[in-house]
């Protein structure tokens, strides 16, 4: 069922933004509104240009503009540089998987959602930046596959329940590797602080 991974998720980020962050942090709020609305707007679709668009979608890629601009002006260059590699990964991957479905081998979504973490650690050393990085790239790389697709009249939806599936799993995968080096950083502090302790005692 194309939407279950995105509904399951969103979810569980939307109960720990709303119940386990700190009711003192400033954008517990606006987080948890932002998912609220995001999964509401999730099944609806319009049609734009002769684009049928899902309005999730649209969301997403205004709401990513919106933070783009908000960043310095090296750093905006930079991170959408980098959403345009992923954008052209994207649309690449579909492309390849539409004329020689042959070599993919596994499941599209974890193949393109693996390949997408892995772009954007390789391009941002700003483990946060990660993540708009990969939904920004994700929606442009929607967006230019339409088009591309236009001209030979095949249906295809931007911003559908499949995409937001890639797109959760690639945002819990990017999510479990910082999680993953926060935990190895705290185990080398405590870890250096016992020996240095040891040392002491000894």
């Amino acid at each position: 069922m194309e939407g279950l991974i995105f509904y399951w998720i969103s979810w569980m980020v939307w109960i720990m933004a709303t119940f386990f962050m700190a009711r003192t942090n400033k954008y517990r709020f606006l987080l948890s509104a932002w998912i609220l609305l995001f999964i509401m707007l999730s099944p609806w679709t319009l049609n734009i240009f002769n684009f049928e668009t899902g309005i999730a979608g649209l969301f997403l890629l205004v709401s990513l503009y919106i933070f783009a601009g908000r960043l310095k002006k090296l750093s905006k260059l930079y991170f959408l540089f980098c959403t345009f590699i992923l954008m052209m990964a994207y649309v690449t991957f579909h492309l390849f998987e539409l004329f020689d479905p042959v070599w993919v081998i596994l499941s599209r979504k974890w193949m393109l959602s693996v390949l997408l973490v892995y772009l954007a650690v390789l391009l941002q050393k700003n483990r946060m930046l990660r993540l708009p990085l990969i939904l920004l790239g994700g929606i442009q790389g929607e967006v230019l596959y339409a088009i591309i697709l236009k001209p030979f009249s095949f249906p295809y939806t931007i911003g559908s329940l499949a995409f937001l599936d890639i797109m959760a799993i690639s945002i819990s995968i990017s999510a479990l590797w910082i999680a993953v080096h926060w935990a190895v950083k705290y185990i080398e502090a405590n870890f250096k602080h016992f020996e240095r302790e040891k040392q002491k005692l000894s």
